[in-house]
Order: structure tokens, then sequence, then C-alpha cells
């Protein structure tokens, strides 16, 4: 056959979701949008059909329009394929999302999540629940163990390049005297106006060193 047989085109969908509405997440999901923009672009072989994106709004419930039109849309055959930053990125949990991949493969729609590196058509629903099991899993375990610390009064910093604090022996923050001098001499530049640069010289000429030892 011809050459063009052989290299299908691929109409492509994003799929960018960020769950809350501030100006970080709004600028990751800029970020998110430029970098799938960019792959498409790249590859000879993709054509972008559409960008469907959701912002949640914080709080239990989730903004999903782009997701439900994204599901609307796959049935039409509008796009061959669906790339998402993350496996977790997708559904709402884990069940959501592996119902959802095979509904989307018995339509010969494929998903690509680019942190895994993951294409859903090429591998086997086996590999693909316990990839999702894993991802849950690690959001939650980080989450648990971010709370705990928390509710101990933990140090969740690295207190091992910070000023002013340390950790005591029950891993909760103490104040080093010398280091909060240094601390309380910044903040009264700041409030008579000096500018970070001014600060920062001021430290230098003092001989006062970073956490990290450089001036």
């Amino acid at each position: 056959g011809s050459k063009k047989t052989k290299n299908k085109i691929l109409k492509v969908a994003i799929y960018c979701r960020v769950s809350k509405n501030t100006p970080e997440q709004l600028r990751s999901l800029e970020i998110q949008e430029i970098y799938f923009e960019k792959l498409v672009s790249k590859n000879a072989d993709w054509k972008l059909y559409k960008i469907y994106k959701d912002v949640g709004s914080g709080t239990r419930r989730e903004g999903r329009d782009g997701y439900i039109e994204m599901l609307k849309d796959a049935p039409k055959h509008r796009f061959d394929l669906i790339l998402v930053k993350s496996l977790s990125r997708f559904g709402r949990n884990t069940v959501e999302t592996l119902s959802t991949i095979r509904r989307l493969k018995k339509m010969n729609v494929a998903m690509f999540s680019d942190v895994e590196q993951i294409n859903t058509m090429e591998v086997n629903e086996a590999l693909l629940s316990i990839l999702l099991a894993a991802a849950q899993e690690e959001s939650e375990n980080i989450k648990f163990g971010i709370r705990q610390r928390m509710r101990s009064g933990k140090a969740v910093l690295n207190h091992t390049r910070f000023l002013g604090y340390t950790k005591g022996e029950d891993g909760r923050l103490v104040v080093v005297p010398e280091e909060a001098e240094i601390i309380r001499d910044i903040y009264k530049m700041f409030l008579d106006g000096k500018t970070i640069r001014t600060i920062a010289d001021t430290l230098t000429e003092h001989g006062i060193k970073t956490p990290g030892g450089k001036d």
C-alpha cells in the first residue's frame, strides 16, 4: 500500500486536571497544557483534537465537566488517544479509572499516561490495576505521613538547611538562640524598608553564612 496507510494519523485528546482553584494550581494546569501541546506537535503521526480540562473547587465536589464531555465524545470517535499526566489524575479513584480505561479500550481509544509512560492498549488489566493501586497508595501514604507528623507536632520541614530552628530529640522544632538573633535582625531590617539584596549584603559583611554554609 501507499505510505499514507502505513502511518495512520492519530487524533489526540489531552486531559488536564488540578484539584484546586488556586493561582499555583492554575499555573500548573497551564504548564500541563503547554507540555502536552508540544508533545503532540513534535509527533508527526499525531493531530491535536481538543484539550479537556477540569479545575476542582477544593471542596468534595470536584469539577468534572471536562472529564464528562471527553467521555461523551469518545464513542463518537472524535479521538484515538488521550494524553494524561498520570494514572492517578485520570479518574476519582482506582475503580473508576480502571472501568473508564476498559470502556475506552472497547471503543479502541488508548490512554497514555506521561508519568508512568504507559499506553493502556499495550498493557493488560492486571498490570494496570497494580500500577493504579500503587499510585493511589502512594498518594494516600504521603498524605497520611504528613498528617501524622502534624498531629504529633513533629517537623515536616527539612531543618538541616533552616535558619533559626533545629529538630529536637523528640522530632519537634527547637529554637537555636544565636540563629534566632539573626532572624530577628533580618525582620527588623526588612521592616525598616531594606531590600532583600541589602539585607543579604549586610549579612555577608558580618560573616553570617547560610544554613548550607554559603555567603
